[in-house]
């Protein structure tokens, strides 16, 4: 789980007063003018399906709002999704004073007057949001929308990082960007216990696409505006966008944010001092970590047993959030060194990490921290002075002068594994001698193995039972992802996974699951499964696919180059097995091709056996890297479209009606 870093607010008022609603919304809808109307094409994109005329984005940390207008013109049929409104909302958050519309050519103007609601939306792999969704009323090609709304952020507290979002997947045609930071002194660790703490607001343009920087206005305001600003168009598999994004992020700092160098330093020292508080040197910790290695000579081994207690700890990073009152109700107290994680029983992610570190020193291992970055939205830059890149935490141990990184500050997570979303990534390194950048190894290849037993009947449906297995990154993101849902959830998760992959029209139900509080182990869940029209009947003769499952990343590798490498959250393994029942009376007249394909990084095999009235499809699919470069893309395209190919084979089928009429020409 994410954490965030909180920055307090010193008030020298009582209070401060929410900004009204017509400071918030400006002077309401801004006139459409003929030029407007005229827009037929994007510039320099004909054919594309819809063109933003207007961006307003304005964050006021002194009067705890994001005010956002939107105007957008639909060009094309494929534009009218953008009459699909998904306004995210972060926890603390609350929508306030939402306003849409839909405008007509002929003048007529249509407003939306229902409610949004509340979903989940998923924007990769084990990251969600929550976001307040609704649809524009009567959207036509030439039609124009415009919504617009403030967010109400929370109370004595700023972010510590703002953004601009100087880019989308519209080409805009202007943008008006404010930000106004807290006009009192924001405490900042770094001016903790200095004689006059002071705070500043600095900021950084990453990937600056145009000349124009942010200009400081009346009442500290900063603005920036912008005109013909070109979209952004992304691919499928490519890195994170904001890797290459233009964006400008405000922060709050002190002294540190002269550099980038000095940055650091000061974070190094203030980790350093606080972790070393922290994890301590106590004796109970020692005899502990003595007991549980006694009578182990090997490193490893004595490691495990370290990280299995360390593990024990009951970890409240992975429980819902709790209020200050509900805390005190169940007596849950903030722990401030090891031993109190040890006597309490119960911790933080970051406490569970350092303990371990403390079990670790106390056996004689050199351990320490590292303050890890995710790569699953942004990549590391040491030039963007934010410490929220490296808000996750992992321990690095030397066992017999080989470097582990480990983490049992995640629940679940196996000893030697990383989440995906930490692996291959920047790491701030802290020990005695001071402080470096490292990278944390790359991940291991996950294994989902599906074996599929299935009956196919006379009319083409096919019916059966699947079991699903998960091991490695496969595994422990779905046990965590559970962690927030209840059973019925979890069932629904599996189901709607499972469905994904089967043929159009297929439905699952799950009959069992086990393995959901384990480490080591897979997790493995079984379904019976029903298609109709799984196969085609021609006369007497059936057409089955040979493949039971839908291919890896399908229409991925469609177009002819690429602009972005291809980054993957893992390497991966699939290794799958689908046995087909004939019908009655049928035999396999033609078998499958089997195809075999292999790369440096990379294999496939399919194959097809027959017993009895039985055909047996044994497939195995991997990819040993994550990232290949644009460079790479032909061969990564020729290799699946052999996949495409095999994955796609079908098997014909004769009834023995066919086969004797054959015997007899």
């Amino acid at each position: 789980m994410r954490r965030r870093l909180l920055v307090f607010l010193c008030f020298y008022l009582p209070s401060v007063c929410l900004a009204v609603p017509d400071q918030k919304q400006a002077q309401g809808w801004l006139p459409v003018t003929q030029q407007d109307w005229a827009i037929k094409e994007v510039p320099y994109n004909p054919g594309a399906p819809a063109i933003q005329l207007y961006l307003r984005y304005y964050k006021d940390d002194n009067d705890n709002f994001i005010s956002v207008y939107k105007r957008i013109k639909v060009l094309r049929d494929a534009g009218k999704k953008y009459a699909d409104i998904a306004i995210e909302i972060e926890p603390g958050q609350s929508l306030k004073q939402l306003m849409a519309r839909t405008l007509h050519p002929d003048g007529s103007i249509v407003d939306f007057q229902g409610k949004p609601f509340e979903k989940t939306i998923i924007k990769g792999r084990g990251i969600k949001y929550l976001a307040k969704t609704f649809t524009m009323p009567d959207v036509t090609v030439g039609s124009i929308v415009e919504y617009m709304y403030t967010v109400e952020l929370p109370r004595r507290l700023v972010d510590p990082i703002s953004e601009w979002p100087v880019q989308s997947e519209l080409f805009t045609v202007k943008e008006n960007l404010r930000f106004r930071p807290y006009q009192g002194l924001v405490i900042v660790p770094t001016e903790w216990g200095t004689e006059a703490p002071r705070s500043r607001v600095a900021y950084s343009y990453l990937h600056q696409s145009d000349p124009r920087v942010p200009q400081k206005k009346a009442g500290n305001l900063m603005e920036l505006e912008l005109e013909n600003v070109p979209a952004f168009d992304g691919e499928a598999l490519m890195p994170p966008e904001a890797d290459y994004k233009p964006v400008i992020v405000f922060y709050y700092g002190g002294r540190e944010t002269a550099s980038p160098e000095l940055f650091w330093q000061e974070w190094r020292r203030l980790f350093a001092e606080y972790l070393d508080k922290f994890v301590g040197d106590y004796g109970e910790i020692r005899s502990l970590a003595a007991d549980l290695t006694r009578n182990e000579s090997d490193s490893e081994k004595k490691l495990r047993k370290l990280y299995v207690r360390a593990q024990q700890i009951r970890n409240l990073s992975f429980e819902r959030a709790r209020t200050a009152e509900e805390l005190k109700k169940e007596g849950l107290k903030h722990n401030t060194n090891v031993r109190e994680v040890l006597e309490h029983g119960y911790g933080t992610s970051n406490d569970i990490d350092r303990l371990f570190v403390a079990l670790a020193r106390g056996a004689g291992f050199d351990a320490s921290i590292l303050h890890v970055s995710e790569r699953s939205q942004r990549s590391f830059s040491e030039l963007l002075l934010w410490l929220g890149q490296v808000d996750d935490e992992a321990v690095l141990v030397n066992a017999g002068g080989k470097d582990t990184v480990l983490d049992p500050g995640t629940k679940y997570c196996p000893y030697g594994l990383l989440r995906w979303k930490n692996t291959s990534a920047t790491a701030f390194r802290l020990s005695k001698s001071g402080a470096a950048f490292v990278k944390t190894p790359a991940p291991p290849s996950p294994t989902v193995r599906r074996t599929a037993r299935m009956s196919l009947a006379p009319d083409g449906s096919a019916k059966g039972e699947i079991t699903m297995e998960w091991a490695g990154e496969e595994s422990l993101e779905r046990r965590i992802e559970a962690l927030d849902t209840d059973e019925a959830g979890r069932r629904k998760s599996l189901e709607d996974e499972l469905v994904a992959w089967l043929p159009h029209g297929g439905t699952a139900k799950l009959q069992s699951s086990e393995g959901w509080q384990e480490t080591e182990k897979p997790l493995i869940a079984r379904f019976t499964v029903e298609v109709p029209g799984f196969a085609a009947v021609t006369g007497k003769r059936i057409l089955s696919p040979a493949y039971f499952f839908s291919p890896f990343q399908q229409g991925a590798f469609t177009p002819l180059s690429r602009r972005y490498p291809i980054v993957l959250p893992y390497p991966f393994v699939e290794q799958d097995e689908f046995t087909l029942t004939l019908p009655e009376g049928y035999s396999v007249e033609v078998a499958p091709y089997r195809r075999k394909a292999g790369l440096s990084y990379a294999g496939y095999e399919i194959a097809s056996s027959q017993q009895g009235n039985e055909l047996t499809v044994k497939r195995v699919l991997h990819l040993d890297r994550m990232r290949f470069e644009t460079g790479e893309y032909q061969q990564l395209k020729d290799f699946f479209a052999i996949v495409q190919a095999g994955d796609g084979e079908h098997a014909v089928l004769q009834s023995a009606a066919a086969a004797a009429a054959q015997k007899e020409q």
